[in-house]
């Protein structure tokens, strides 16, 4: 394989990876805060939920200023202040009737009072000591908690939200926290990275198999080409290399054609018979 082919192999590698390798993968962000609901305007409902019944309060208080502890009372409500009112009220309730129903502030104050305050919690005890006070405020507490309905329902649903966002929030900040399910899908994120490490593991070795190989292949022609020029020069033999190929066997030892012109000579020698003297 050559090298283009290799990195055509390893750029085919990397083009194939799936677009969505990274589509399972949990995102953890911060959750977000509830928002409280807002609110109720009180004032407004304690003027709603007294509608027409203003005068029927005005009376109650002017039958119970005619007491000791009545008086102490009323005495510090708003629209009674002097020394004079709680003898007035007593007198003309109707006086004050209708001053309360022309003077806005002075009613919602009156209300707010006795409605949201330690002296009205007095004051509505001493009056639903009379059925007449036990019907007028049954009627009212049941008015607020029909105009609070709402509001409670969302408060309700908002506390259930901000233990969510407790649960949650105490997740985010310590992982330890987490399901236990979630340790799955981070076991397959940390298999699907060692896998894709593997196989980019693989596709290098590819590589450098195939580089190796194409080294070795240039290395063996080259080799060849030396081979080549050695047996174009072994063709050239010179006549002394004949001469030291022709050899002769000589009492069962071998011998180049020197060796065996000395050994005639020799017995030439030993044949030849001695002069006499």
């Amino acid at each position: 394989m050559s090298k283009q082919n290799v990195g055509k192999l390893i750029g085919n590698s990397d083009g194939n990876k799936p677009q969505d390798q990274n589509a399972h993968l949990v995102v953890r962000t911060l959750p977000e805060l509830p928002e409280a609901p807002e609110e109720p305007d009180m004032i407004s409902i304690y003027v709603k939920v007294y509608e027409n019944k203003v005068d029927d309060l005005i009376k109650l208080l002017a039958k119970t200023a005619g007491s000791k502890d009545g008086a102490k009372i009323i005495k510090h409500l708003p629209g009674f202040e002097g020394k004079n009112a709680v003898k007035e009220l007593q007198k003309h309730p109707d006086t004050f009737i209708k001053s309360f129903q022309k003077n806005d502030d002075n009613l919602e104050s009156l209300l707010d009072a006795i409605q949201d305050s330690k002296l009205g919690d007095k004051l509505i005890a001493l009056l639903e000591r009379t059925p007449a006070g036990q019907r007028l405020f049954k009627e009212i507490a049941d008015k607020i908690e029909s105009e609070l309905n709402e509001y409670n329902e969302a408060m309700l649903q908002y506390e259930q939200e901000l233990t969510a966002y407790e649960i949650a929030l105490d997740e985010f900040i310590n992982p330890a926290f987490l399901p236990a399910e979630d340790e799955s899908v981070t076991d397959e994120i940390i298999a699907e990275a060692e896998a894709k490490a593997e196989a980019e593991l693989s596709v290098e070795d590819a590589a450098a198999a195939a580089a190796q190989a194409e080294e070795e292949l240039l290395v063996s022609e080259e080799e060849v080409l030396v081979d080549e020029e050695i047996i174009t020069e072994g063709e050239v033999i010179s006549d002394e290399e004949i001469v030291v190929d022709e050899e002769v066997l000589v009492d069962g030892e071998v011998v180049i054609e020197e060796e065996v012109t000395s050994n005639e000579e020799v017995e030439d020698e030993s044949i030849t018979p001695p002069v006499s003297g």
